[in-house]
């Protein structure tokens, strides 16, 4: 699945370069298409797509110089909330690599092979978010939509502080890198140079606060959601999806109902994993089984196997609505086999033993869906919506293929993204945003922590700011080093 979005990637950027080259290279449309790129602000270099814009200079300029005495007071906020980011940032990332080199002293103390498994890797502070490989292919939407949002709002915290500070916009715009969206906004650093370095902050700072803002948003809503669910909303196992290459995808209608599995009984999606983990992990010899008597045995059965091997198929896959079961009789301690119709079987009480089957009368047995491999089983999956599903293969087909909610809208008018789209989007957001605001914190080039930095060293000494420059570079080479070693050691633990 990664392999094949990575070559739709390449795919994607290819044609586009391809179509950028071919039209600049004939004359017949190489005038016409530059015309078009200007009047779109468009500019497209290598894995990267930018369009530049002055469409919404006028809308900051009066959104700025409204009240903008409380956009002072609102962005002078913005300055004590980015510096307790940054200096938690700065220690945070200092402390990291400390632990990373704990943590590797302990796994060769112990001589543990994998420093890190699947559980530890969701747990690391700092990881990188790929589509395809811990962001699936599905939540595309949400992940680039939120990340759109969060760099959006940054860069909207920059300008409206800028034109509060009186500092012109030259523009603004989007990009495209590779496959992450983001924004920007084009400052007149020249007015921006004039202007004391506390109206500096101000404007370099609002980038870092509008991010911790949106934090608090998206945990604000995160937190109010399971209380909506509960008053909006019933508890219950909805079908909310199944992939096109599911066995049963025919079978189970979407937004159906489920009722059982295996005579595991469910009410939440949570009790939907619960009972397909439980019936993964169990053998395959003392999964449920179905109480029959001897003679329902005798008679549904189209072929007996005496002394039954645990590798044999009684039915021989004769026909696809037989199955062989296994069992022990009281006059017979070795194990039988029983080639009978899956569905009539299955309609029987479910059991694990023998003894379990005795409250119906003395000649009852509990007969087992036979599983050569340990894999292979036979899962009855109830639902509200149609008869009862016969599943013959491997467990994890049924988990991976099919997608549970636990709520279903008490009202028609309640939509259903309600449930899980929108607090995905937030969940994102609220982790995009954190992102922002923890990097551009740092001192470190080409981020707002360079400017930050600058403009605090020239407020503490104006007058030895030149003096001082040395400490400032000496500032940034110690922040970019300190996040370049990070986001390498990151990488090193996510993907070793």
């Amino acid at each position: 699945m990664f392999i094949r979005f990575l070559l739709q990637l390449a795919i994607f950027w290819f044609s586009i370069h391809l179509f950028n080259y071919l039209l600049l290279r004939f004359q017949a449309t190489k005038r016409s298409y530059l015309r078009l790129l200007r009047s779109l602000g468009c500019h497209i270099s290598i894995l990267n797509i930018t369009f530049h814009t002055t469409s919404f200079n006028r809308l900051f300029y009066r959104i700025g110089s409204n009240n903008s005495r409380l956009w002072k007071i609102w962005f002078t906020l913005g300055i004590f909330i980015a510096f307790l980011t940054a200096i938690c940032a700065c220690l945070t990332l200092i402390f990291l690599p400390m632990k990373y080199i704990y943590d590797f002293q302990q796994a060769n103390l112990f001589s543990t092979s994998n420093l890190t498994n699947n559980n530890e890797r969701d747990k690391l502070l700092i990881q990188p978010i790929i589509p395809g490989v811990n962001v699936p292919l599905e939540q595309l939407g949400h992940f680039f939509l939120a990340l759109l949002v969060c760099t959006v709002f940054h860069e909207f915290g920059h300008a409206v502080a800028a034109t509060a500070e009186q500092v012109r916009l030259n523009g603004c715009g989007y990009f495209v890198l590779i496959l992450y969206p983001g924004a920007y906004v084009d400052l007149n650093h020249e007015q921006v140079l004039m202007i004391s370095a506390y109206r500096q902050l101000r404007i370099y700072c609002a980038g870092i606060f509008h991010n911790i803002v949106l934090v608090l948003v998206a945990v604000g809503f995160l937190l109010i959601h399971p209380i909506f669910l509960r008053h909006f909303f019933i508890e219950t196992a909805i079908v909310s999806g199944i992939a096109k290459n599911s066995p049963i995808s025919n079978l189970l209608p979407i937004h159906s109902t489920i009722e059982s599995i295996d005579g595991c009984l469910i009410h939440t999606s949570k009790d939907w994993y619960q009972c397909l983990r439980s019936i993964r992990d169990q053998h395959s010899q003392k999964s449920s089984g179905y109480c029959l008597t001897q003679a329902e045995i005798q008679l549904l059965s189209s072929h007996i196997e005496l002394n039954q091997t645990s590798n044999y198929d009684c039915c021989q896959n004769l026909s696809q609505k037989n199955y062989c079961f296994l069992y022990h009789s009281d006059q017979d301690s070795h194990q039988n086999g029983a080639c009978m119709e899956a569905r009539s079987v299955t309609k029987h009480n479910s059991c694990l033993l023998n003894s379990d089957c005795q409250i119906q009368g003395n000649d009852f047995l509990c007969v087992h869906p036979f599983s050569a491999d340990n894999i292979t089983r036979l899962i009855r999956i109830s639902h509200n919506q149609g008869p009862v599903i016969l599943f013959v293969g491997s467990i994890n087909e049924i988990y991976r293929t099919i997608t549970i909610q636990s709520y279903q809208a008490k009202y028609n008018f309640i939509p259903t993204i309600l449930i899980s789209d929108i607090p995905l989007f937030f969940q994102y957001v609220g982790a995009f945003s954190f992102a922002l605001a923890f990097f551009n914190a740092v001192p470190c080039y080409g981020l707002d922590g360079q400017h930050i930095l600058s403009s605090l060293i020239e407020y503490l000494s104006p007058n030895l700011y030149r003096k001082y420059r040395s400490h400032l570079t000496l500032g940034l080479i110690f922040g970019t080093g300190l996040l370049i070693i990070n986001v390498s050691l990151a990488f090193a633990r996510y993907f070793l």
